[in-house]
């Protein structure tokens, strides 16, 4: 008999949705996370010297059919007098063609301090409304399907459609100057019971620490030509039991940016499963306000051959940029280009020491 191995790790994953064990659901995992700073961390609300508006498009898995698109939309803006930077972002999580939906819009603050002098300071806070629709009217399941995946005429389809509302926070805070970088964020503030049964089912608090350090080791400047610089970044989070480690490195030189990241835990395993998730290449190029990019996870693991990894596009622009003078771009990947995002010439923040 002959295997649809594709429709056998959906049938997999709907198992374990019926186990009699509560039930906990992941948050979305981007691959450009500085493409889609609001989401990463609400302290990154307002890091240039204007406006911002991102668009990011994720397909995952697109061999096996119905399963991730990922759709997230997020604008921002500093406002200098008040060293206070807002901003709004809204996600849409669509699994199974539209049979599991999660679609979030959250207010996002942050306020920056300047602890010394070329150091700053962003605690940041998160409001969000969350939405979560489960439709399985007119659903066939793996049990109603063959072996090739056509649905098996005896079989019977769900009739039943689900709704959850609920508001949530995060909270943040992030030091940086025009070489590194260093955060903290937690999801998940407010627990609340998102099950469409008896079993508990809820988004555990997740946490997520990340930085990284530039180097420039040739400055731009008229004489000098385009900034090169190289990048090392990470991104460590916990949520339950599961943890995540992304290691990256990216390569700039205006206006192509290059990046590799490496996500899972490295030597670590598992009942022999190991923790090596996949390679994330990354290509950004800038043209003029808006930055472009396009990312693509090569799966590490055994369901590489069926899953096609994931495609990642993003789309950043700038607007109502109040520069006093051009300067080389800050440390934080993708947040400004050509010019600093922070901090020199922007009116001091308070200082605390």
């Amino acid at each position: 008999m002959r295997v649809n191995y594709r429709y056998y790790t959906l049938f997999l994953v709907f198992l374990a949705c019926l186990t009699n064990q509560p039930v906990f659901s992941q948050d979305v995992s981007f691959s450009q996370m500085y493409a889609t700073p609001l989401y990463l961390a609400p302290s990154f609300a307002g890091l240039t010297n204007g406006s911002r508006a991102s668009l990011t498009y994720r397909d995952q898995w697109p061999g096996i059919p119905n399963t991730y698109r990922t759709y997230a939309f997020s604008g921002d803006h500093f406002f200098e007098q008040y060293n206070s930077g807002l901003g709004i972002l809204f996600l849409r999580d669509d699994s199974g063609n539209g049979k599991l939906v999660k679609q979030d819009i959250s207010v996002l603050y942050a306020y920056e301090i300047e602890v010394a002098r070329g150091y700053f300071l962003r605690p940041g806070l998160s409001f969000q409304y969350a939405e979560r629709n489960m439709n399985l009217i007119h659903s066939v399941f793996p049990s109603g399907q063959d072996d090739f995946g056509s649905p098996v005429a005896t079989a019977t389809s769900g009739d039943s459609n689900y709704d959850h509302k609920q508001i949530d926070a995060a909270a943040s805070a992030l030091l940086l100057s025009d070489q590194f970088w260093f955060g903290v964020t937690v999801d998940n503030l407010v627990k609340s019971d998102i099950g469409v049964t008896d079993i508990e089912t809820y988004n555990p608090m997740k946490t997520s620490v990340f930085g990284g350090y530039k180097y420039t080791y040739k400055e731009g400047g008229r004489r000098s030509g385009d900034e090169q610089a190289l990048t090392l970044a990470f991104n460590y989070r916990m949520q339950q039991s599961f943890n995540q480690l992304d290691l990256g490195t990216y390569w700039y030189i205006n206006p192509l940016e290059l990046g590799i990241w490496y996500r899972g835990i490295p030597l670590a395993s598992t009942d022999g499963l190991s923790f090596n998730d996949g390679l994330i290449f990354i290509v950004g190029i800038n043209i003029g306000a808006v930055q472009f990019g396009y990312s693509y996870d090569f799966t590490l693991s055994d369901l590489g051959g069926y899953s096609n990894g994931a495609n990642e596009l993003t789309v950043v622009y700038r607007f109502n940029q109040n520069y006093k003078k051009k300067e080389k771009r800050g440390a934080v990947p993708c947040s400004a280009p050509t010019t600093n995002p922070a901090y020199k010439y922007r009116r001091s923040s308070r200082s605390i020491f």
